[in-house]
């Protein structure tokens, strides 16, 4: 792999507990799959006037170690497969220095026409004889569900589990990447902003049966899976429907469901594998067996991306 991106964390990127916010993750990777391509050959791919351009239609993301502001921060990244109608690419996020490891994210893109989000061909002689790259093993799946063929979220479909609002909002200029569709790591921010909704009240549970009970707890994602659906553009809205769709051992995941609620379609789904994490003793909490039992109750039968 080579080198694509080199940057750090600035404060306002950081969440309520002191760490990069999952969504610029992906913000980065999106950053280094522009400088991989271009390297490959093929440079402006997400400039405004490019005919064609590629888009995430699958991104995977493991979350190693927290990053703080002021952390200095390298990402590697390299081509695990090519093909007609895309390509499959993944990203090694570590610390400058000392490179410790701090997050994997993998991509799936789709290689398409920048203007009808149709299939776009490559280049003539273009990602000839490339070096492919093996997957490493932290990057790979560990708890989240394979990207469904077909997906199953609808605003109809949500009502009928009664699965909880976390978000309600249109999609503003602040959101939009060069083509003037939703940038991909906004789907993250999105759902980042008001998941509190579904799991502070699953952190209450968790904390009602810690002993000891941890002064101070902040939530962490360990796993995340974003499947896109479509490509909102400035002025689409945007209904966010979440549920609890499992919980094992010390973690527990939710599933959200980001849809227009004018035609009731998805734009996006996602998954999250997280824990509840003591922020003094610098641990998760643990999840006892009351409440396992009490979260069991409250998981969404058929919940999934």
């Amino acid at each position: 792999m080579q080198e694509v991106w080199r940057g750090g964390v600035a404060a306002w990127e950081c969440d309520d507990n002191g760490h990069l916010n999952s969504r610029f993750y992906v913000a980065h990777a999106m950053s280094g799959l522009a400088v991989l391509f271009a390297r490959l050959g093929l440079p402006g791919l997400f400039a405004p006037g490019s005919a064609t351009t590629l888009l995430p239609r699958d991104v995977h993301i493991r979350y190693h170690r927290e990053s703080a502001a002021g952390t200095a921060l390298r990402m590697e990244g390299g081509l695990l497969s090519v093909g007609e109608a895309g390509a499959d690419a993944v990203f090694v996020i570590s610390e400058v220095g000392g490179g410790d490891l701090r997050a994997t994210v993998r991509l799936g893109v789709s290689n398409v026409d920048a203007a009808s989000l149709g299939p776009a061909g490559w280049p003539a002689g273009a990602l000839r004889d490339l070096p492919l790259v093996d997957l490493p093993a932290a990057a790979a799946p560990r708890g989240v569900a394979p990207a469904p063929a077909e997906t199953a979220a609808s605003l109809e479909r949500a009502e009928a589990l009664g699965l909880v609002p976390i978000g309600l909002g249109a999609i503003g200029p602040a959101h939009l990447d060069a083509f003037g569709r939703m940038a991909p790591h906004i789907a993250l921010g999105l759902v980042s902003d008001g998941i509190r909704t579904l799991s502070a009240p699953l952190r209450k549970i968790v904390l009602s049966h810690a002993d000891p009970r941890p002064s101070r707890v902040g939530g962490a994602v360990l796993e995340m899976r974003v499947v896109h659906h479509a490509w909102p553009r400035a002025g689409d809205l945007y209904d966010i429907r979440s549920g609890l769709d499992g919980v094992e051992k010390n973690v527990r995941s939710m599933t959200s469901w980001i849809l227009d609620p004018v035609s009731g379609r998805p734009w996006a789904s996602l998954q999250a594998i997280g824990v509840d994490f003591d922020l003094e003793a610098r641990r998760i909490v643990p999840i006892a067996e009351a409440a396992r039992a009490e979260l069991l109750e409250r998981v969404v039968p058929g919940l999934g991306l």
